[in-house]
């Protein structure tokens, strides 16, 4: 299991991400070091174009544009 707390050396690139119908630009880091198993995708760019529930109990994830 990584931790992710402390400092994270990565490098930001600027890319295009399209979910459904929306395209917007949005900065993901990538950790400069192999062997961390995901890369970071921020709220800003991405997420606060998206509102998102989660239904734990009926293993359930709902995306929509937020408006």
């Amino acid at each position: 299991m990584i931790s992710l707390t402390g400092t994270l050396d990565t490098f930001g690139h600027e890319i295009t991400l399209q979910t459904f119908d929306v395209a917007l630009q949005s900065v993901i880091y990538f950790a400069k070091y192999p062997g961390l198993p995901r890369n970071l995708l921020g709220r800003i760019g991405w997420m606060r174009h998206f509102a998102i529930a989660i239904v734990d109990y009926e293993s359930q994830l709902h995306l929509s544009q937020y408006r």
